[in-house]
């Protein structure tokens, strides 16, 4: 298992799946070992096996968080939203204070546009972790549906004052700013969105910005 962190450390995911099916030919109930070659899977956008050995190791275990969480997400990469809020509805029952659980199903919800159960989720995500701007962009994204764009842009000049280099709120910015009849002001957002490389940024110029 040793090996395995290592090559999952450095990101040699092929190589980490290889340790780790030798590890899980001598006891396929590893936990860790099914669990670390889900991920791995993961890594490599290979979701149905992912799913495989989340389902695993939740055959053999139901009293972790993790494999659901991780299930989750596999579920979250492959569209399949009603699964993955199932998943983390499982993980948060296990661990009700982990802001990222939040975060994760606040994304599920969006998707689903289930928007005000969504922002609940994130809210309270922010209280766990207020030092974390990934629920206070994800907020922003959601108010945007709904139309509050002065609270949306409230919680995007959050997300920068955490993360000030974050190209997407900077996009999200000018996508306020235009549409509320400042397009001026949106351009120039949506350049500091392009100049950190958020690639959707340059579409939004050549629409509105020539």
């Amino acid at each position: 298992m040793a090996e395995s962190r290592k090559k999952m450390q450095s990101e040699s995911y092929d190589e980490a799946i290889k340790y780790l099916n030798q590890v899980l030919s001598n006891n396929e109930s590893n936990l860790d070992a099914l669990n670390m070659r889900g991920v791995a899977h993961y890594q490599k956008e290979e979701y149905e096996e992912a799913l495989n050995d989340f389902t695993n190791y939740i055959n053999f275990d139901t009293t972790s968080y993790k494999p659901y969480y991780n299930r989750g997400n596999a579920h979250l990469a492959l569209k399949n939203y009603e699964s993955a809020l199932i998943d983390y509805n499982r993980a948060i029952n296990l661990k009700p204070n982990d802001a990222d659980l939040y975060i994760n199903r606040g994304t599920a919800l969006f998707e689903l546009k289930q928007f005000q159960v969504a922002i609940e989720d994130n809210n309270f995500a922010i209280k766990l972790a207020p030092g974390n701007y990934l629920p206070y962009l994800n907020n922003a994204k959601t108010y945007i549906q709904v139309g509050g764009f002065e609270k949306a842009k409230e919680l995007l000049e959050s997300t920068l004052q955490l993360n000030p280099d974050n190209g997407e709120a900077y996009y999200w910015l000018g996508f306020i700013k235009i549409n509320t009849g400042d397009t001026e002001a949106g351009c120039g957002e949506l350049v500091k969105a392009k100049n950190r490389g958020f690639a959707d940024a340059n579409e939004a110029l050549e629409k509105f910005c020539k």
